[in-house]
């Protein structure tokens, strides 16, 4: 029988995508006439045990987000915004405190973190996730690094060629016992807090077993307009693939 409570799910809405050189940021924009995020709200929501669904968006953009949410998702009672933070984790944060004031989380609730421009995430990996959850309090989905690593410490000449098959790439969905997460960022000093690239982090400097699961190499993250065209090619692969 399950140990586990609720499963909420936090969409990370709140990047400004300057890499695309777009005036809307990555996450609003068109990808087979849905919105990037919209595509990754509803490969988080095909799962049914998803109970509850939080947007972060940012001040500029929250408008531009509540309105499209309206247009291609339309009134589903799972589905809610809150406004984002300066930065990734703080929007995460007040995501976290969204769910906490609306609902008496337990223990064993957990929250899948999800990047608002991954928009492949497969039901295999979200519920491998889910399922990982029973043994762990924070599981990252990750895939192994095909190319050699090289590492250059002045950035002029190789310094290190660590070995690629302990080495893996992070990607979204990530999960976590959101109580646990909770305690964690309470507890982590500021200039810890400053060096914080994604979620895990907090676990792992706070010696928080972290579980791994295998995701995709479609599961990729839009950030260039390169990654536009591939994921307009993986889409249509993958439309093919339904079809069959």
């Amino acid at each position: 029988m399950s140990k586990l409570g609720k499963v909420y799910c936090a969409i990370l809405a709140g990047g400004s995508g300057t890499r695309l050189n777009s005036p809307v940021p990555k996450q609003f924009l068109m990808l087979s006439g849905k919105p990037i995020f919209i595509r990754s709200i509803e490969a988080m929501l095909a799962d049914e045990r998803v109970e509850e669904l939080w947007v972060g968006a940012n001040g500029d953009w929250y408008d531009l987000a509540l309105s499209q949410i309206s247009e291609f998702i339309g009134n589903d009672s799972r589905v809610h915004i809150c406004q984002g933070g300066v930065d990734r984790e703080g929007t995460l944060l007040n995501i976290l405190n969204s769910i906490a004031a609306n609902n008496e989380v337990g223990d064993n609730d957990i929250v899948l973190i999800h990047d608002a421009v991954r928009p492949f995430a497969s039901k295999r990996i979200i519920n491998d996730v889910i399922a990982e959850m029973e043994f762990c309090d924070a599981c990252n989905t990750v895939i192994p690094v095909n190319d050699t690593i090289i590492h250059s410490s002045d950035k002029k000449k190789v310094t290190g060629m660590p070995d690629r098959s302990c080495l893996f790439a992070g990607q979204s969905p990530q999960g976590f016992k959101i109580r646990a997460l909770m305690n964690a960022f309470e507890t982590l000093d500021p200039e810890t807090r400053k060096t914080l690239t994604e979620t895990t982090k907090v676990c792992f400097v706070q010696d928080i077993p972290i579980h791994i699961v295998t995701g995709e190499f479609y599961n990729f993250k839009i950030t260039t307009p390169y990654d536009m065209q591939l994921a307009e090619a993986v889409l249509a692969y993958l439309e093919a693939q339904k079809s069959e």
